[in-house]
């Protein structure tokens, strides 16, 4: 057992793991962990957050971003039509809570996965994730209104057992030997643990401020013959509890026994649910090719997974042919073409940047065409120049008719709610850059302010508030007047660099929010 695991059963013998995981765990991951899920919680929770709060959350981590936009462009959310290319965007289409579900599964399994060494308990991981999608499977056509909640419900079900295996391996163990001699499961983590997984998963649960909705739905539900659901609500939790219970069927009873563990598990749910062998099986073969088909995306080692193979061998899935193993000559070399596909697939947190830019601009035009919100558009412009050049900081000036002043809106990148309300300058002219980009309606470039033939020509309210040295400006210009002045900046001078072709996809986004406007008048 590695150093960590060894410092957190000691830590879990001094107080109890619920308290030691609330004050942060042994590490620093954790509480960082802790705060992502927290804050999307909350703003999700709130009447008032917009989607810029939401976007810039998820924004802050590029693999977290990266990862869920090519998660909602798989054929699973392809209800929603068209391809999503900016969380600003995904936000709007599929919604504030799909997104935070969505994200909240990606965080915690990137965590998980960083912690896990051992290949058992990498298949923890597979586990919960996949008792997750057959959730969503069984819940299409029941009375649970959105299958990407009863796919969260049923994976964090098990976020008490999964947070208790990767900090208090050695106690666990003790809690897997109780089981074996008939101890109830619970039972037995609350004897060597002081709190059962169920309770452990639902306390951290309710500090992440997951709502009350997800809190209910991941509940374990005990009974030996499961009541009848009265509201949509207890269908989801019905349902999160039967995939949990058909996945650890389909893993540990024998494929001998498996016409009776089914109707073992049908009988246990007649009240509650109608459903029957083919319609278990068929979630469990559909799940299976969900899987498949997100692995790549989440980095989950599915191919080699005992779990899966055993479920798959029990469920009598058809699992596609083996790649041969005969030595035509190309055994042990990789094909040049695959060899740059990976490559692709590993490094999609560093993707060119005009493809960036121009996957941002379809994304604009294509939101253009229907009826739109227009700070929405504002929001897919200022998250694709920003994802796309790897600014610091983007945000957009936007005029104020009432106090005559440029009042910076919204944006995203470092600081940038701690910038945003003193980010403001009288529309009156003055010899600034500025004033010069608004009235003559010019893209302006600031490579360094503090050159000589420049320092005069920024104004001291920039000066005392943001410590970049180097920025572009992009006016937003309605029948020569200017409305708006895009932002964008690096800390360090002359490290702008920006190529011709970048310019213009960066001019035709400025111009899309122009049409916006325009459209919107």
């Amino acid at each position: 057992m590695n150093t960590t695991s060894a410092q957190t059963s000691r830590a879990a013998s001094e107080k109890s793991a619920l308290q030691f995981l609330l004050h942060g765990g042994s590490d620093n991951e954790f509480p960082a962990l802790s705060s992502t899920i927290s804050e999307i919680n909350k703003i999700v929770a709130s009447e008032s957050e917009s989607t810029s709060r939401l976007t810039k959350t998820i924004l802050q981590d590029v693999a977290l971003t990266n990862r869920l936009l090519k998660l909602v462009n798989t054929v699973s959310y392809g209800q929603f039509g068209g391809k999503i290319n900016t969380i600003s965007k995904a936000v709007v289409i599929l919604g504030f809570e799909t997104v935070r579900n969505v994200a909240m599964t990606l965080i915690l399994l990137e965590f998980l996965q960083n912690k896990s060494q051992a290949a058992s308990l990498k298949d923890e991981v597979i586990a919960s994730f996949f008792a997750g999608l057959v959730a969503s499977k069984l819940s299409a056509g029941r009375n649970v209104r959105d299958s990407e909640e009863a796919m969260i419900c049923a994976m964090f079900q098990n976020l008490g057992k999964l947070l208790a295996t990767f900090y208090f391996y050695e106690e666990c163990q003790e809690i897997a030997q109780l089981v074996s001699q008939d101890l109830n499961e619970n039972k037995a983590a609350h004897q060597v643990l002081g709190i059962s997984f169920n309770d452990l998963g639902q306390e951290i649960a309710k500090s992440w401020n997951f709502p009350d909705r997800l809190l209910v739905g991941m509940q374990s539900l005990a009974n030996e013959r499961i009541k009848k659901p009265y509201s949509e609500l207890d269908s989801l939790n019905v349902t999160s509890n039967l995939a949990n219970e058909l996945c650890k069927i389909a893993a540990t009873s024998s494929t001998t026994d498996k016409d009776k563990a089914l109707k073992q598990l049908i009988t246990r749910y007649s009240t509650a649910v109608a459903i029957d062998e083919k319609q278990l099986s068929k979630a469990l073969n559909e799940g299976l090719e969900e899987i498949s088909v997100r692995a790549g995306i989440l980095n989950l080692p599915t191919a080699h997974s005992p779990l899966l193979k055993t479920i798959s061998q029990w469920n009598g899935h058809v699992e596609d042919a083996a790649p041969s193993t005969k030595d035509d000559g190309m055994l042990g070399i990789t094909p040049l073409d695959t060899a740059v596909e990976a490559a692709s697939d590993t490094e999609s947190a560093r993707m060119d940047p005009e493809a960036i830019l121009s996957a941002g601009i379809q994304d604009v035009t294509n939101t253009l065409v229907v009826e739109f919100n227009l700070n929405d558009i504002l929001q897919m412009v200022l998250e694709t120049m920003y994802r796309g050049m790897r600014f610091n900081r983007v945000l957009i000036f936007v005029r104020d008719g009432k106090t005559n002043t440029m009042r910076a809106r919204f944006g995203f990148g470092a600081e940038i709610d701690r910038l945003l309300p003193k980010l403001q300058f009288p529309i009156s002219f003055e010899p600034d850059v500025f004033h010069v980009s608004m009235e003559k309606g010019v893209d302006i470039v600031i490579e360094d302010v503090a050159a000589d033939n420049i320092t005069s020509k920024i104004p001291a309210w920039y000066r005392g508030a943001v410590p970049a040295q180097c920025f572009l400006l992009l006016p937003v210009m309605i029948n020569g007047k200017a409305i708006g002045l895009f932002y964008a900046d690096m800390e360090a001078a002359n490290s702008l660099q920006v190529s011709q072709r970048q310019l213009s996809l960066l001019r035709t986004l400025r111009n899309q929010a122009v049409l916006a406007i325009k459209q919107k008048q």
